[in-house]
């Protein structure tokens, strides 16, 4: 477990509103069409895909706020024939983590990091992010995800 202040960053993003039932729909179909958008409208990728998650709190039929984005520079550009919008991410103070290995044992991850920041006196902020550093679909043993866990000031 590490504690990190993420810098804002601008990306190139994809927002909704949806419940971890229905989370699967956008596995693979919203960051390809993202790459694609982001090459055609001649967008300098920086990053890794983040999946940012606001309200989420592990129920499968709980709403909540859902940002699929992509670390890119640009300056006040207008996005050409485009579902994507261009935002900044605010900054971020977190605990993170990495997890080794199959999306479908995330939650494991999060079951260790959450009873720590709670026994440790922090109180989570309701975001957390989730940074996909290599996404393997035919080895899923091989997927290596940041897990970081919004916490505010105590």
């Amino acid at each position: 477990m590490e504690f990190k202040k993420i810098h804002p960053m601008q990306v190139l993003c994809f927002e909704t509103k949806t419940k971890l039932s229905e989370i699967g729909e956008f596995v693979r179909v919203v960051a390809h069409k993202m790459y694609q958008a982001a090459v055609q409208n001649d967008l300098e990728i920086t990053g890794p895909v983040y999946w940012v998650y606001e309200g989420m709190d592990g129920n499968p039929e709980t709403i909540f706020s859902l940002t699929i984005a992509l670390p890119i520079s640009f300056k006040e550009k207008h996005l050409e024939n485009s579902d994507f919008k261009l935002k900044s991410l605010r900054a971020f103070q977190c605990v993170s983590e990495q997890h080794l290995g199959d999306w479908n044992k995330l939650g494991e991850t999060y079951g260790s990091l959450i009873p720590t920041i709670v026994s440790g006196g922090m109180n989570m902020s309701g975001e957390n992010r989730e940074i996909y550093l290599n996404m393997d679909f035919q080895n899923p043993e091989a997927n290596i995800t940041e897990i970081q866990i919004g916490i505010t000031e105590h």
